[in-house]
């Protein structure tokens, strides 16, 4: 997709409801009294890259397809098909700063001891299960070789603060320190921390603060700099456009989806959770810098984009210096990690496995005559 489609998705209205998804309805309301947990929004994908018409109909799960019956509605997944445990991390406020305490909601997968650990952060709007697919692969691939976290980020899915609207990338980037050496304490297994979008620019911030022992990759997945920061001038005008609620999640998952599996196991909602637009006053603070701070990670660098297009010069020239690895998903849209979760997942265990630090035997001893 070139940088004028992706300013066009911005500028015109959400797709609609699929005539073919939407024979009980009797008209187009999306409104209702529902309440709501947490609900995946892509912040830099506002409409799908498949439409539901493009996918084959399997009639069941059983099938392999990912329709959950004939009449094609879809059931929400559970979270512990996907990771091992689900657990509340508090982390106190500074109170000499005026900081509320905040409690994270934390997906994890525990490895062997001395295993690294794949952090993810989502990205804008999304929530901490936007990895669960990509989480499962991995585990799947490595099984206790590695573990992994995921976790909502403040003012995002079931994490709790008093202090939820301030998403300031510096805030950010201090809860995923906080919430590392929370889980892991002070001595930390090797770490590779992975972002989505918004994600990516906090883990940029977090690795190239030089605070968090032990990093050895960072992967960001899906922005760059340049592309992001020219695309925000069309954000509000999606927001705006997309439905307020949804009567059903049947309805929410018709709206909006690339890989339906995924969005079943990553939406279970009826509303938008995060207020995007309450956030305005920070979105240009997540991608400014972007560029620079990711270059000067003391780590692996991996950055995988949907489309060799999001590509700013900076980073092209970046690219073509060789100072970070480059993958291309050409037939998945902005969520990248959720459209093509198992090949996502063996390209973070390889980036994983070339830089891994290498642990040299002891030498041997010396003989003498």
């Amino acid at each position: 997709m070139t940088n004028d489609m992706l300013r066009n998705m911005y500028k015109g209205r959400p797709p609609p409801l699929p005539p073919h998804l939407d024979d009980n309805d009797d008209d187009d309301s999306t409104e209702t009294n529902d309440t709501f947990d947490s609900l995946s929004s892509s912040f830099l994908n506002p409409s799908p890259a498949v439409h539901p018409s493009k996918l084959k109909q399997t009639g069941g799960r059983s099938g392999g397809g990912p329709y959950s019956g004939a009449s094609n509605r879809y059931a929400a997944l559970e979270w512990n098909g996907f990771f091992q445990e689900k657990r509340s991390v508090t982390v106190p406020g500074n109170e000499a700063e005026g900081e509320a305490d905040i409690t994270f909601n934390v997906y994890e997968t525990k490895g062997k001891a001395g295993a690294p650990v794949f952090v993810m952060h989502h990205g804008a709007g999304l929530a901490a299960l936007s990895f669960a697919l990509t989480a499962r692969e991995i585990n799947k691939l490595v099984g206790d070789g590695a573990g992994l976290l995921s976790f909502d980020a403040r003012g995002h899915g079931e994490t709790t603060s008093g202090d939820e609207h301030n998403l300031s990338l510096d805030r950010l980037a201090k809860d995923l320190e906080n919430v590392i050496f929370a889980v892991y304490g002070q001595h930390l297994p090797d770490i590779i921390l992975v972002g989505h979008s918004m994600g990516g620019a906090v883990v940029s911030e977090a690795a190239s603060r030089g605070t968090i022992p032990n990093l050895i990759g960072v992967a960001v997945l899906d922005i760059v700099e340049g592309v992001a920061i020219e695309t925000l001038t069309y954000l509000n005008g999606w927001i705006e456009r997309r439905p307020v609620n949804f009567r059903s999640l049947d309805k929410v998952i018709q709206w909006r989806f690339v890989n339906v599996y995924s969005f079943e196991m990553s939406n279970p909602c009826y509303g938008w959770r995060t207020d995007l637009a309450a956030s305005e006053q920070y979105w240009k603070g997540w991608f400014t810098g972007l560029t620079e701070k990711f270059l000067s990670c003391k780590a692996g660098k991996l950055l995988v984009l949907a489309g060799t297009d999001r590509l700013d010069k900076d980073m092209t020239i970046a690219q073509m210096q060789g100072k970070f690895q480059m993958l291309v998903f050409p037939n998945s849209g902005h969520c990248v990690q959720e459209d093509d979760p198992e090949r996502m997942a063996r390209e973070l265990v390889a980036f994983w496995k070339r830089n891994e630090r290498l642990i040299l035997p002891p030498k041997p001893h010396s003989f003498h005559a």
